[in-house]
């Protein structure tokens, strides 16, 4: 406890030091730096974000979580969560994103819907970068293909649903024990005034992180040559991890894929942020070690041959590369969930623990 108290104070004074030498030593380009950001926040993301915070809340307050997350709940049951609040879940992730997928399982905590076991199980299948944001933003603004945008959308949602199914098997408790009852009684939905004023202090809490983010991402830029300022951005931000990553030219897709999959400490502090601490971020951590290179894959395999980057500049000796036709890697990716249910018994269902009886 001593050590990681020491660490986290080494930490806060490298970051406070770091800051501080950026605003004196280059302020022309952080003052850069925070407009772009500051333009995202109020373009994209807005979009992207924001509605989506209100409509989370809305969706489980409401109850038309239970209704319209029947669509995903078999997805749900074949990652591990047998909840019917968890097919809610994956669909607002699956609309919204990370933060507003976040949001609804922090909701679900707090009406009874799940556990705090079963929402961190979700995590690794939600948290992922929202459809608008993939498909417009990185797709067609920074890569000029809105169909290459869609295959990234696949590719981190496929990874997702995946890479939660593979954790929830091989963490799975040796004796679960059924839990009888119902969830938790929820308390009377908040107003409308209050749901729209929460959502508006998050996305200012998340754009908080996404401007100071960006603006270490610059500077460990400024320090590195130009061919690994990709590296820190993507880490810290996945917004310019994308940006930097689509400007490198061969590889820009593939690197807009890693960028993606990791998403960046921004983005795992803002789902720190809007869960509460009982919902464990474990899960979420050591799942990005595997999206990262299941995404990759199913990324390449979804890519037709018209995809490829060019080779027109290269050397005619370099033979360019094919990638299978879609139905071939549909049929690829059946049989890798097939393979992994197979190599991994049971069913991986996460129940909720249980509660010790009441005293009289």
């Amino acid at each position: 406890m001593y050590k990681t108290f020491r660490l986290r104070r080494a930490v806060f004074l490298f970051l406070a030091a770091f800051t501080t030498f950026l605003l004196f030593a280059v302020p022309e380009q952080c003052a850069r730096t925070l407009q772009e950001g500051l333009s995202l926040c109020g373009g994209s993301l807005l979009l992207s974000l924001f509605p989506f915070l209100i409509v989370s809340s809305l969706f489980v307050r409401s109850g038309a979580g239970r209704m319209l997350g029947v669509l995903l709940q078999p997805v749900a049951g074949w990652i591990g969560v047998r909840s019917s609040g968890a097919g809610g879940v994956l669909l607002v992730g699956l609309l919204g994103g990370f933060a507003p997928a976040a949001s609804a399982a922090a909701e679900s905590v707090r009406t009874g819907e799940l556990s705090p076991e079963q929402a961190a199980a979700l995590l690794p299948a939600c948290v992922l970068s929202g459809p608008s944001f993939v498909i417009l933003t990185v797709g067609q603004q920074m890569l000029r293909s809105r169909a290459l945008g869609l295959r990234l959308f696949a590719a981190q949602l496929g990874a997702g649903y995946l890479t939660a199914a593979l954790l929830n098997r091989l963490g799975r408790r040796a004796h679960p024990v059924p839990v009888s009852g119902t969830p938790a009684a929820a308390a009377d939905p908040p107003g409308l005034d209050r749901i729209v004023a929460e959502a508006a202090v998050t996305y200012l809490k998340l754009c908080g992180f996404v401007l100071y983010f960006r603006l270490l991402a610059a500077g460990c830029g400024m320090l590195l040559p130009g061919a690994w300022q990709v590296v820190p951005a993507m880490l810290l931000e996945v917004c310019t991890g994308c940006d930097y990553a689509s400007r490198t030219g061969l590889a820009a897709s593939s690197l807009c894929c890693a960028a993606l999959s990791v998403q960046g400490m921004s983005v795992l502090l803002q789902v720190r942020t809007i869960c509460p601490r009982e919902i464990s971020l474990k899960p979420l951590l050591v799942g990005r070690l595997l999206h990262l290179p299941l995404s990759l894959g199913l990324f390449y395999l979804g890519l037709p041959e018209q995809a490829v980057e060019t080779f027109s500049t290269m050397s005619g000796q370099v033979v360019p590369l094919h990638r299978v036709p879609p139905d071939c890697a549909v049929l690829v990716f059946l049989v890798i969930c097939a393979l992994a249910c197979r190599l991994c018994p049971g069913n991986g269902e996460i129940l909720p623990r249980k509660q010790p009886p009441e005293k009289t």
